[in-house]
């Protein structure tokens, strides 16, 4: 099912945030395991049993769960303080995400969590490596126009990006999405799994722009 079809815009941009918190190693899944550790640092007010079965539920086919079932879960918590609870897990992960994966030439396993500063720091090497400008954090004003994305990922598997179809200054706020859709696509294109939208690069959302670039570093790390 749909999970936009029960949910508002509003709660759903948070559900997507959270997805991203949860799904550590970038892979576009929450593992049975992952919910319920989350369950377990929740300590929410459910009878074991219940917990047991809302997993199993979304569980019988995979152990791993889509966004819209995550949703369905997270939307189905019909208590106030157990959503409240919920969500209070979901936040202590904030800042912190997991790159991992199997370098393309070395065969060598990458798996460790970084911190934003970390992902700030190996972001901007990228870049300088590629003489592009840097940023300076995530709220950085040039990430509206999504040049840094857009860049970073240039410098992941160069060649990639078409800048003769890009505006790089004065842009509108039409230009600005556009170039955003684009850098969204592309990420895509060489193998990120991000779930950020346009506006939230146009927008300069602090939270989903580290996801984009943290997902970008799991893709260049694996490319290393």
């Amino acid at each position: 099912m749909d999970s936009s079809a029960q949910i508002s815009p509003e709660e759903l941009e948070e559900l997507r945030e959270a997805f991203a918190k949860i799904d550590v190693d970038n892979n576009g899944f929450i593992s049975k395991d992952e919910l319920n550790e989350l369950f377990r640092v929740a300590n929410l007010s459910l009878p074991g049993y219940r917990i047991r079965e809302i997993v199993q539920e979304f569980t019988k086919t995979s152990d791993q769960l889509t966004f819209d079932e995550f949703a369905q879960i997270a939307h189905g918590l019909k208590s106030t303080e157990v959503a409240k609870t919920f969500r209070k897990a979901i936040n202590k992960k904030e800042g912190i995400c997991s790159v991992a994966g199997t370098s393309e030439q070395s065969g060598t396993q990458h798996s460790y969590s970084v911190t934003d500063d970390t992902i700030v720091a190996w972001v901007n090497d990228m870049l300088t490596q590629a003489g592009k400008p840097t940023i300076s954090s995530f709220k950085d004003g040039s990430i509206s126009s999504s040049m840094p994305v857009l860049d970073l990922i240039d410098a992941i598997q160069p060649g990639s990006i078409r800048y003769d179809l890009l505006k790089t200054e004065d842009l509108t706020e039409e230009e600005k999405l556009n170039n955003a859709k684009y850098a969204i696509s592309m990420a895509r294109k060489i193998g990120a799994r991000v779930y950020a939208l346009p506006e939230d690069l146009v927008e300069v959302k602090p939270k989903m722009v580290m996801t984009v670039f943290a997902c970008l570093m799991a893709r260049g790390m694996k490319r290393a």
